[in-house]
């Protein structure tokens, strides 16, 4: 509908803000939630989406590193999605990927911990008394709910796709995926509806709109990895490869030249067969 606003690019990997995004500062407006002046509220999240960014270039930082592009990082009001070229199919790799977002989450927190300790200790009347001191700790505070929130095995959180890579050493991808997806959506209503029952002023429209893109995006690459299965197991679907014998050769070919044979071969990070030329 309209074009994402480009930031700019981190370790050359394009950073943008989908246009939805604007919802939820709107809504801060428009909610004024809270005692602290609506200027330092907007401040916070801008400070925690930029720790979003920094979790989101973990994964792709981590990707990298097995040959994985990242397309770009992508803001939404719910979070952000770094945008991988392929996902892996091997468990540990895919385990290392998922765990390096959370993981750059804790790096912040004991960052700014260590940081406030020294403060602390330097000017501690100064610094306790500042807007500073609450501000921080606010942001410690928050990167570790996106720890704890990442971590719930919930497909395609990250901790559900640390369960799809922990399943998939016993199991093939796309079983371990379909276990990982299933039991993410059970978890997930298990726990939105503990949290409206038992957490009601934390029933905000927003945590809605999360639960309900955990299910769809979790039901949406299983459906994804089940179609690619069936294009795996199924029959090549161009002609027949192309064969040619010792008498169909020109009469100055003498072995031990080997005549070509072309053959479709499957191209797991493409999801694409591909016609290749082998000799045999």
């Amino acid at each position: 509908m309209f074009p994402a606003l480009k930031l700019g690019r981190l370790f050359d990997i394009p950073v943008q803000i989908h246009w939805t995004f604007w919802l939820l500062p709107l809504w801060v407006v428009l909610t004024q939630g809270g005692q602290a002046p609506i200027a330092i509220q907007l401040l916070l999240l801008a400070a925690i989406f930029g720790c979003i960014v920094l979790h989101e270039l973990g994964h792709a930082l981590a990707a990298r590193m097995y040959g994985i592009r990242t397309r770009n990082i992508t803001l939404y009001p719910i979070g952000g999605v770094a945008s991988l070229e392929r996902i892996s199919e091997k468990p540990a790799e895919e385990l290392v990927i998922a765990a390096a977002g959370p993981a750059v989450n804790v790096a912040i927190a004991l960052g700014l911990g260590a940081g406030m300790a020294v403060a602390s200790a330097v000017a501690p009347a100064a610094f306790v008394r500042s807007a500073g001191e609450g501000f921080l700790s606010w942001l410690i505070v928050a990167n570790l709910l996106l720890v704890a929130f990442n971590l719930i095995p919930a497909f395609p959180l990250d901790g559900g796709r640390m369960f799809r890579a922990l399943l998939g050493f016993f199991t093939s991808y796309v079983k371990a995926t379909r276990i990982a997806v299933y039991a993410g959506a059970v978890l997930t209503a298990i726990l939105l509806g503990a949290v409206i029952l038992f957490f009601p002023q934390f029933a905000t429209p927003f945590l809605i709109v999360i639960a309900v893109f955990v299910f769809f995006a979790g039901q949406q690459e299983l459906a994804m990895l089940e179609y690619r299965e069936r294009m795996r197991q199924a029959a090549d679907p161009f002609a027949g490869p192309v064969r040619f014998t010792l008498n169909d050769m020109p009469p100055w070919v003498q072995p031990p030249v080997t005549p070509p044979v072309t053959v479709h071969v499957w191209d797991p990070r493409t999801g694409e067969w591909v016609r290749q030329e082998q000799r045999m």
